[in-house]
């Protein structure tokens, strides 16, 4: 199975740099890119993520891109989540349910790819 793409794109950018390398440390199958909220849809056209996150713009979910997480929209203390399958709002969001976010990416991958539940 080819790695998952995931482009981190949301504000401050001290944050985003953190999520950057937490992935990379903690989620080493996980290609993670950063990109500048106002490159989002270049780099989107560009590295063609499976996972896209960010705090502000026009949530897309198609064309390869299988989950789109919204940080803190409006400075609110929440998370929007879409996939294809949905949307989801999630109050208070914890590191623990990033990870969450980005391993089940990670599976609706593994399905579109035909590999089911394999290790």
């Amino acid at each position: 199975m080819g790695k998952i793409r995931a482009l981190i794109a949301n504000e401050p950018r001290t944050y985003r740099e953190v999520l950057v390398h937490a992935l990379r440390d903690l989620r080493p199958r996980v290609e993670v890119d950063a990109a500048d909220p106002d490159a989002l849809e270049d780099e989107i056209a560009r590295l063609r993520p499976h996972l896209v996150v960010c705090s502000r713009g026009r949530v897309v979910v198609g064309e390869g891109v299988l989950t789109w997480v919204m940080l803190y929209p409006g400075g609110e203390n929440r998370a929007e989540i879409v996939t294809a399958g949905g949307r989801a709002m999630l109050v208070g969001l914890k590191f623990d349910d990033f990870l969450s976010i980005v391993d089940g990416t990670e599976l609706l991958h593994r399905f579109r790819q035909g590999e089911g539940l394999r290790a």
